[in-house]
């Protein structure tokens, strides 16, 4: 688990998601009011909200390639970023995930490992009692943890 908890609140930006995710190298962020968790938001929750929000732009179920279908659906990338990244109008609390799957401090690798695939999830938040963040789980740590 890292102790090292990048997170955002509800009240962020769009923009502040994607520079948390992009600097971080991340693909998903709790959402914290007061150091507990009240949501989690992904990058495909950020596709889903570009698509959402855009007119031009319908990606259909599969969004790993939504980057590529935007720009080949839009004329100009940088047109549709600044109409919907950079606007400053879609805030965290409009498009995050208000239940979040999570995991207790006291849970084992093998928990984290089956709540992960159960949920889809390539990232899963430690929370004690009181919903603190305590950290968070990648399937990177798991991996690591089997081959120690």
């Amino acid at each position: 688990m890292s102790k090292r908890v990048v997170s955002v609140k509800e009240n962020d930006s769009l923009h502040d998601v994607v520079d948390k995710l992009a600097y971080n190298n991340i693909s998903s962020l709790p959402v914290v009011r007061g150091g507990k968790l009240v949501g989690m938001v992904s990058e495909s929750d950020v596709i889903k909200t570009i698509d959402a929000y855009s007119p031009k732009i319908h990606f259909d179920t599969d969004s790993s390639f939504a980057i590529v279908l935007t720009v080949l659906k839009q004329k100009s990338f940088s047109v549709m970023k600044s109409n919907i990244v950079n606007s400053g109008k879609i805030r965290v609390k409009d498009f995050m995930n208000h239940t979040p799957h999570t995991i207790s401090p006291d849970a084992d690798i093998y928990d984290a490992a089956r709540a992960m695939n159960k949920h889809k999830m390539k990232m899963l938040p430690v929370i004690d009692k009181s919903k603190k963040v305590l950290g968070i789980i990648a399937k990177a740590d798991i991996i690591r943890a089997l081959a120690r």
